[in-house]
């Protein structure tokens, strides 16, 4: 049986967040604010080398993290993925 969106939501603290999701569908983070979100796409794709500041990662996350598959998806948008099985 699937599990209701309160009970598989990633961030319990708050309506309103950012949800990473990898190349194969997978929401692997989540955060409040949108560049911590990207940051987490960095460091789940292994790009250290992108780290530094938030202009860098942002770079990263339009070239080579869009490149590679990875979203970052506000939480209004997660829960009606969720519900049409568009996330794991």
């Amino acid at each position: 049986m699937k599990k209701t969106w309160k009970k598989f939501k990633r961030l319990h603290s708050s309506d309103n967040f950012y949800g990473c999701i990898d190349p194969d569908g997978d929401w692997f983070d989540s955060s409040v604010q949108y560049t911590t979100a990207v940051h987490w796409c960095c460091m789940n794709a292994g790009a250290s080398s992108a780290t530094g500041s938030c202009e860098s990662e942002a770079q990263w996350m339009n070239t080579e993290g869009l490149r590679l598959g990875y979203s970052i998806v506000h939480s209004s948008l997660l829960e009606k993925m969720y519900e049409k099985g568009l996330l794991k």
